[in-house]
């Protein structure tokens, strides 16, 4: 280590190379360095979803539920199973050891959930599918303005019309609407129309099903070419059901449903709804993946909304939580700390010792911060509110290290030593306790790397970001 003091000391040029390679890596690391509210840990989550319309919670739980979890139970790679049984659905969450790659995991549940058979036969296929790792990113509300009348299934549309929007941007994939109950075809049948057509609710029901389907007719295969034969008339357009035929009347005309009843596109009578500023509200929900960019996605939603706005009338677009905005909070936080503390050690320094040695004291710190950057950025580390976390605990730490090791070179030049030799031989001399004081902290933080968990895998960029400033 000695030597390598030495040779910096008689050759500036190379300490001078290096600190302008830092400097200039350091920040392009950092204005690279993807941004998201928490660390991306890989998900290791697996899902299985069975639909069974008709069925109550208690049939879900017995003949669909209980059979999933008995076939996936023994499998290797699962550390524990939850599940949810409701009406006319199930879901069982699968959650994985880690020990083994998720997608070699996905594949046994899958095959042991299809060899299952005695599931219901009116219960639909099981969906098995992993989770992929996702962070909240922004929400937005549409809102009629005030005084404007828009009703709820305007605000809907409204709403996909700005998520398709979204899609189409390239910025951001993961998106959802909420605010309003769930859209369904109402068939409202008048009674004395029953009565006065001899018509029951079962001719109702078999008429819609028999007549709203798409059908296969097979094929028809000639020499020169081949005709496949479809009837295409499943729609959910309430004119097209209300135009289904019932029965034929003595006079040669049609009864339709339309005569005997209402058929119209409406949300179903739940109470899902959400307000904003006492105006009812449809909600979007931004979600990121770790391949995408937080700060990317808030400044395109940012500069859509201010467009929308302005194009058009009656409905307002706007922000109701971003995170991006709490990252750059808590950034600020670890810069105006930074700030602060590299003030008042070239204040402190330059009163009782040397003010060309406190400036070179806040280099240093200024120096290890921006080599962590780069071995962040290399490694895949975000800015995140952890990592900012290890940031800002760091700082401390550093300037004391800086302030020792100046505060004896400076006594070794007023012993008449030259500043060559002052601080070869002032670093050296307190080098063994900075090093087992920085060792001591990094050993302290090291257990951190190895938890096990997905909560706990989040202290992992933390304590990577306190390690690297340290070492370097």
């Amino acid at each position: 280590m000695r030597k390598i003091i030495e040779k910096f000391v008689a050759y500036p040029i190379y300490a001078n190379l290096l600190s302008v390679f830092v400097v200039l890596a350091g920040v392009f690391s950092f204005q690279s360095m993807k941004k998201s509210f928490f660390p991306e840990v890989e998900s290791r989550m697996i899902t299985v979803s069975v639909f069974y319309p008709g069925a109550s919670p208690v049939e879900m739980e017995e003949g669909v539920t209980s059979r999933i979890e008995e076939a996936v139970r023994g499998l290797i790679g699962i550390k524990e199973l939850s599940s949810t049984s409701s009406e006319n659905s199930t879901r069982v969450s699968i959650e994985t050891t880690g020990e083994y790659p998720i997608d070699e995991v996905l594949i046994e549940v899958k095959n042991a959930v299809d060899a299952i058979s005695s599931l219901p036969s009116a219960a639909e296929r099981p969906i098995v599918a992993k989770q992929r790792s996702r962070a909240s990113a922004l929400f937005l509300d549409v809102t009629a303005d005030k005084g404007a009348e828009i009703d709820l299934m305007t605000l809907k549309q409204y709403a996909q019309r700005i998520e398709e929007d979204f899609y189409n941007s390239g910025v951001m994939s993961l998106i959802t609407l909420s605010g309003f109950p769930p859209l369904e075809i109402s068939v409202e049948v008048r009674e004395e129309q029953l009565l006065r057509y001899n018509i029951t609710f079962d001719q109702i029901i078999r008429a819609i099903q028999s007549n709203n389907q798409d059908v296969s007719g097979g094929e028809i295969k000639t020499v020169d070419e081949e005709l496949l034969i479809r009837l295409r008339s499943r729609s959910t357009d309430p004119v097209k059901i209300g135009n289904i035929i019932l029965l034929g009347s003595a006079d040669g005309g049609y009864i339709r449903i339309r005569d005997v009843a209402e058929v119209k596109k409406k949300f179903a009578d739940t109470t899902n709804k959400s307000w904003v500023n006492g105006q009812q509200s449809v909600s979007i929900q931004i979600d990121k993946l770790p391949e995408e960019d937080l700060e990317e996605i808030t400044d395109f939603a940012r500069a859509y909304m201010a467009e929308f706005n302005a194009e058009d009338n009656g409905v307002h677009l706007s922000e109701s939580r971003a995170f991006l905005d709490m990252i750059d909070s808590r950034l600020k936080l670890l810069t105006d700390n930074g700030l602060l503390g590299l003030i008042l050690v070239i204040i402190t320094l330059s009163l009782f010792l040397n003010l060309r040695l406190s400036l070179w004291v806040s280099f240093g710190i200024l120096f290890s911060f921006l080599a962590m950057f780069i071995y962040a950025f290399l490694s895949g580390i975000s800015i995140n509110m952890m990592s900012i976390f290890g940031m800002i605990l760091v700082i401390g730490i550093l300037v004391d290290d800086g302030i020792v090791i100046a505060e004896n070179i400076y006594l070794h030049f007023e012993r008449g030593k030259s500043p060559s030799r002052a601080a070869i031989d002032g670093t050296m001399e307190v080098l063994p306790a900075v090093i087992t004081s920085v060792t001591t902290t990094i050993l302290a933080f090291m257990p951190l790397l190895f938890l096990v968990g997905t909560r706990m895998e989040m202290m992992f960029e933390m304590a990577l970001v306190v390690i690297a400033s340290l070492a370097f």
